[in-house]
């Protein structure tokens, strides 16, 4: 005899049958516990969803304390941008012109650029790339 077995207490049949189906519900759960144990496969799901989770909080509360700390630092400097706009803007009245000289500028070197380029991979193509046609 095990030690969780137990004499019946009466000979009650409705007494018994319910005896009956506690033990089965005991036996069942019993079961489900060492199914549990042996499927290495969903311990394994259930410990990773764990850990995603926990991972999860912690990044967003990093991420909101990098956020509080980030806040004043971003204003300083939007200041600041602001500030060296206006001075830009103060003494310099012909910004414009001198941008577009500078794209300008920029356009041309980028198609002299390109230009050589090509050349260069002409130059040293085969003889049969350099064909008229190709």
């Amino acid at each position: 005899m095990s030690p969780t077995h137990r004499p019946p207490s009466t000979d009650n049949p409705d007494v018994l049958r319910a005896e009956i189906s506690e033990t089965r519900a005991d036996l069942g759960d019993t079961v489900d516990a060492l199914a549990a144990k042996t499927d290495l496969r969903g311990r394994a799901k259930s410990r990773l969803a764990e850990r995603r989770q926990a991972a999860t909080a912690a990044a967003g509360r990093v991420t909101t304390q990098i956020r509080a700390k980030a806040a004043p630092a971003a204003g300083q400097a939007r200041g600041y941008a602001l500030t060296a706009r206006e001075k830009v803007s103060a003494t310099s009245p012909r910004t414009r012109g001198s941008a577009r000289a500078a794209a300008g500028a920029a356009v041309l070197a980028t198609l002299i650029l390109l230009g050589l380029r090509r050349r260069r991979r002409r130059a040293a193509a085969p003889w049969y790339r350099r064909l008229p046609g190709r």
